[in-house]
C-alpha cells in the first residue's frame, strides 16, 4: 500500500495516509504534473484509460501522479516519468498551484519534460492512446475533445513560461 504525505495549506507535511484515505477524506496531498515535449517542440496529449479512478477516457496535456511519502517533487517526477513514459528526460520546473476539485485537494508542482518520442512507451494501464502534436494545434484539440478540468490552468502556466502565441 502506497503512503502519501498529507499536507497543510502551506504545503507542510502533517502526516501520511493511503491513497484511498486521502481521496475518501479529501485530505490535501502532493502531486506532480508534467508536460511532455519532443525536441521539435511537439506536445504529448494522452487519452486516459477507462480504468482510472477519476476522469476515465478524458484527454490530458499533462502526465503525473501522487508524491509518495518521503519523496521530493523532483524524485516523484522521475518516478512518474519512468512509470508512465518508460523513459526519463530533461526537465524544467514551471510553477506550483493548488488544485481543488470535489474529489480531492492537491498541491501540484508542474514541470516541462523533453524526451525523444521514439523512447516513449505509454503504460497501457494508464492510457488508451497518446500522440505528439504541434503546439499550434492544441486549441483545435481542446475544442473537439473532453480534457481534464485543470487543462486550461496548466496551459496558462505553460504560456507564461514559454514564448508562444499558440495557447
Amino acid at each position: 500500500m502506497e503512503l502519501i504525505d498529507v499536507v497543510n495549506e502551506d504545503n507542510e507535511v502533517i502526516g501520511t495516509a493511503s491513497r484511498r484515505e486521502v481521496h475518501q477524506k479529501r485530505l490535501p496531498h502532493r502531486t506532480v504534473m508534467f508536460f511532455v515535449f519532443s525536441f521539435d517542440n511537439r506536445i504529448l496529449v494522452t487519452k486516459r484509460s477507462g480504468e482510472k479512478e477519476f476522469f476515465k477516457g478524458y484527454w490530458s496535456v499533462v502526465l503525473g501522479g501522487h508524491v509518495s511519502a518521503g519523496l521530493s517533487y523532483e524524485e516523484a517526477l522521475v518516478k512518474e516519468m519512468r512509470e508512465e513514459l518508460g523513459t526519463t528526460g530533461d526537465y524544467v520546473h514551471l510553477g506550483n498551484f493548488v488544485k481543488e476539485l470535489p474529489e480531492e485537494v492537491e498541491h501540484v508542482s508542474l514541470f516541462k519534460v523533453t524526451v525523444s518520442p521514439s523512447n516513449v512507451e505509454l503504460h497501457p494501464d494508464e492510457f488508451q492512446k497518446g500522440e505528439f502534436i504541434p503546439l499550434k494545434n492544441i486549441k483545435d484539440k481542446l475544442s473537439k475533445e473532453k480534457f481534464l478540468p485543470e487543462t486550461r490552468d496548466v496551459l496558462r502556466i505553460l504560456k507564461k513560461s514559454v514564448n508562444t502565441t499558440h495557447l
